[in-house]
């Protein structure tokens, strides 16, 4: 008889009881029963410990180290790193205190706060101006920037008009007029363009580099290029 997937006949159904019976009296006989028991597990190997060079203080550093600086520098580089870091938090410092004392920024100030001002701080630049001098329109120009660069000096101007006392006392004659000031006493001073151009014109650094140099303080970066530009030309 053919049978299609999915039909079961009686004979099939005889011969798996048969065969089921047969298995479960062979699941009894000892031999089967043996064949189950579980086999001993091999004996496992002592573990063997093999001990290394033993580590002195310095083996212990450089681990530190190099577990706090992942590109494994030695401590002269850390130490130096760490010094920099110090050096420009305790120069930003510097920077915030100055600025809080008027630094950083170009101010007119009257003949009344003249006094007060320049004796207030250790650098000052004071620029004796005239309103319809077309040089001294160019000499502010170039005071603002440096003003901002140079955050050690504090850069003020007044009206050489307004301020008869100093103008005449400080022997101004020649406008613009910028006088350097060190713990409230004049050390330098540039008339006019002096030292700085022969023309109508001259580069911010000049300036700048005649101020740094009487004050004996370094120059900014962004005038430091200038120079070597300037230089090359």
């Amino acid at each position: 008889m053919n049978l299609k997937a999915g039909m079961v006949s009686n004979n099939s159904n005889d011969a798996a009881a048969e065969r089921l019976d047969s298995m479960v009296d062979y699941m009894q006989t000892k031999d089967y029963q043996k064949k189950r028991e579980p086999k001993p597990e091999p004996e496992a190997k002592p573990l063997v410990y093999i001990q290394g060079p033993k580590a002195d203080d310095s083996t212990v550093r450089n681990m530190e180290i190099a577990a706090n600086d992942p590109v494994g520098e030695d401590d002269e580089v850390l130490l130096l790193r760490a010094r920099r870091l110090s050096a420009l938090k305790q120069k930003q410092q510097k920077a915030k205190e100055l600025k809080e004392q008027g630094h950083g920024i170009y101010r007119e100030v009257n003949e009344k706060e003249f006094l007060p001002e320049v004796t207030s701080t250790q650098f000052v630049a004071v620029h004796f101006y005239h309103s319809k001098f077309a040089r001294c329109e160019l000499m502010h120009e170039k005071i603002g920037i440096v003003a901002h660069r140079v955050v050690q000096v504090k850069f003020l101007k007044t009206n050489a008009e307004e301020a008869p006392f100093f103008t005449e006392r400080l022997n101004i004659i020649v406008l613009p007029c910028v006088i350097l000031f060190k713990d409230g006493v004049a050390i330098d001073r540039i008339d006019g363009f002096e030292g700085l151009s022969h023309s109508d014109s001259f580069p911010t650094v000049r300036l700048e580099s005649k101020i740094c140099k009487a004050f004996k303080i370094e120059m900014s970066s962004d005038a430091l290029d200038e120079e070597a530009l300037d230089d090359g030309m």
